[in-house]
């Protein structure tokens, strides 16, 4: 899931769903800026998980609890 050729694609539909939304902004067309923003938005969610699976050191293995409003580390 994260070859070069997947990034640079999910990079493009990310500009082109920003550049997107900017015209229909400037056009007032709700379609347009809709459409433009749920692509920039998937593909913007995609570039994040490609991301956070290429780097697996960072993901936290520390249960969490919840007591009262606080959040604190379980052990």
């Amino acid at each position: 899931m994260g070859s070069a050729a997947f990034k640079i694609v999910m990079w493009s539909l990310f500009a082109i769903g920003l550049i997107g939304a900017g015209i229909g902004i400037a056009e007032l067309h709700v379609e347009w800026i809709v459409a433009s923003l749920i692509v920039a938005s998937v593909s913007g969610l995609v570039l994040l998980r490609i991301r956070a699976d290429a780097h697996p050191e960072m993901h936290m293995d520390v249960e969490m609890k919840q007591v009262g409003r606080r959040i604190t580390t379980a052990g």
